[in-house]
């Protein structure tokens, strides 16, 4: 697994147009299930998916990925987002949760919420009547499920027995939210969470279509083995003589034990995993942070894009006051992830959601978490951590632990990458002087543009190597460069103090009694 950032062999590349170049451009890959309802084929990219709800004609509007869609154009209306569209596999079976009204009729009017999924998008409110049977409002339940023609589910009611089945076959429904709050007299609520959802679509070969295009997020399921997008992303990472990197999101709803478990597994810097804990409470069953799974993903990795986004306004997504740390772009790589809100997620209901030590667990693990502000008014991120842990000898790194350190690496390797590509992509190799006027370079003409590269990075425009002195006298001690005439070859090997984030401020405090001096 690499640990440094590698600069590629320049000579395949064209000269950009001008120098001091960043490619700011942030490009989202949704990989997801249709439905039949959608006109997309199958395994294919459907690019520059817009805003203007035609992911509901592609992909049909009940899809998981048409959600995944809909939720990141609420982030996020500027990015460009693409999409493969997956059909459930012929073995597919779908999930189902059941809704039992028992007892009846009502002796009394009342009100009964259902929420299936989300608690801000799938709410069915039941309003009952004096006398309504069991029957009379479990047909009142299908009704609204049914007529609600965005919902990943449909519903069937048989005498108070209310059967909810996913839209798309496969595991992703399995973690779903079911809930209901409310009553009415002599009616009784009973609740049998989401289950029975298996075989997801064959993954194999997915990404042939994209050809090199470069993702730098990709919104995958979380119910979905990760070999393909892992494998995919790790392979991108310093790849020669291309900048293709870029991070799979993902979210799980699951036990401690196995979260950590999956995430365990994992070691690579560019997956990351939303982790929320699973409840089974008798009027509540399914994650902690009340949401679909992929709409959590897509969520989180449409507010990264648009913050790596040149000139992008992301003053919803920030909690500073600093004007310039409003507005998108390469610098914000350095701001922390952490108390990002998540404006159009409901917050976790007391009394759930994961322990402050669980958390620790999580981050330990390589697993991220999201949840309430101190408040309990909003969903904010927690620190945003990669599956990476150690090097390739085992030993613990923790070089790309934060997504924010991925950010930062994968903007100067592009940097340093883009301005050597633009300044020497045609040029002579000497190991004796320059001569003014023509293009000819040496080891001490090399070293002096790393040397201006190092210094673009540390001013305001991009703000992700460290500006001391003390910090540019580290670089240069450490910048290592050489030629080989025969082979036309220079090789160059540095060390780049990045700016990193405060994430714990530690305050001993002593109670004191005598303020004499």
């Amino acid at each position: 697994m690499p640990q440094n950032i590698l600069f590629p062999d320049t000579t395949v590349i064209k000269t950009p147009a001008s120098t001091e170049v960043l490619n700011t451009e942030q490009r989202v890959l949704f990989v997801g299930q249709q439905v039949a309802a959608g006109t997309a084929t199958s395994g294919q990219l459907y690019t520059e998916i817009g805003n203007d709800n035609s992911w509901d004609t592609l992909f049909g509007a009940k899809s998981m990925l048409a959600a995944g869609i809909r939720a990141g154009r609420v982030e996020n209306g500027v990015t460009r987002f693409d999409a493969i569209p997956l059909d459930d596999d012929g073995a597919a079976v779908d999930s189902t949760a059941v809704v039992t009204f028992g007892g009846g009729p009502a002796t009394g009017a009342g009100t009964i919420t259902v929420y299936l999924g989300s608690k801000t998008d799938y709410i069915y409110a039941l309003s009952v009547a004096d006398t309504d049977a069991i029957t009379a409002i479990g047909a009142a339940l299908e009704t609204a499920i049914n007529a609600d023609t965005n919902a990943p589910f449909t519903a069937l009611n048989a005498a108070g027995v209310v059967t909810i089945t996913a839209a798309n076959g496969g595991l992703e429904a399995n973690s779903f939210l079911v809930k209901h709050t409310g009553s009415a007299p002599s009616i009784t609520v009973a609740l049998t969470g989401w289950t029975g959802g298996a075989t997801n679509p064959t993954l194999t070969s997915i990404f042939d279509v994209i050809g090199e295009e470069r993702y730098q997020t990709i919104i995958w399921p979380g119910s979905y083995l990760t070999t393909e997008v892992e494998t995919l992303l790790d392979g991108r990472w310093n790849a020669d003589g291309q900048i293709l990197d870029g991070a799979a999101v993902l979210a799980i709803n699951d036990s401690l034990a196995n979260v950590k478990t999956k995430a365990n597994a994992l070691n690579s810097q560019s997956l990351v995993i939303v982790a929320g804990k699973a409840e089974d409470e008798t009027d509540y069953k399914g994650g902690s942070v009340p949401e679909l799974d992929y709409v959590i993903a897509a969520k989180a990795g449409a507010i990264r894009a648009l913050r790596l986004t040149q000139d992008a306004n992301i003053a919803n997504y920030v909690t500073t006051n600093s004007a310039k740390d409003q507005i998108g772009g390469p610098s914000i790589a350095t701001l922390p992830y952490a108390n990002t809100p998540i404006n159009s997620i409901a917050t976790v209901e007391i009394g759930k959601g994961w322990k402050r030590t669980e958390i620790n667990e999580i981050i330990d693990a390589g697993g991220c978490v999201i949840g309430n502000n101190r408040n309990d008014t909003n969903i904010i991120s927690g620190q945003m951590t990669t599956t990476y842990k150690t090097d390739d000898a085992a030993n613990p790194d923790p070089t790309y632990k934060y997504l924010n350190y991925v950010d930062t690496a994968s903007n100067v390797a592009e940097y340093f990458y883009n301005n050597a590509v633009a300044d020497f992509s045609q040029t002579r190799l000497t190991s004796g002087s320059l001569k003014q006027g023509f293009d000819i370079n040496n080891e001490r003409s090399i070293r002096a543009r790393f040397v201006k590269y190092y210094q673009d990075l540390t001013g305001e425009i991009y703000l992700l190597l460290q500006g001391s002195p003390e910090a540019l006298t580290f670089f240069k001690d450490n910048l290592s460069i050489s030629i080989n005439l025969v082979t036309g070859t220079a090789t160059a090997s540095c060390k780049v103090p990045i700016i990193t984030q405060l994430r714990i401020l530690i305050v001993p405090m002593q109670i004191a009694f005598d303020i004499a001096v």
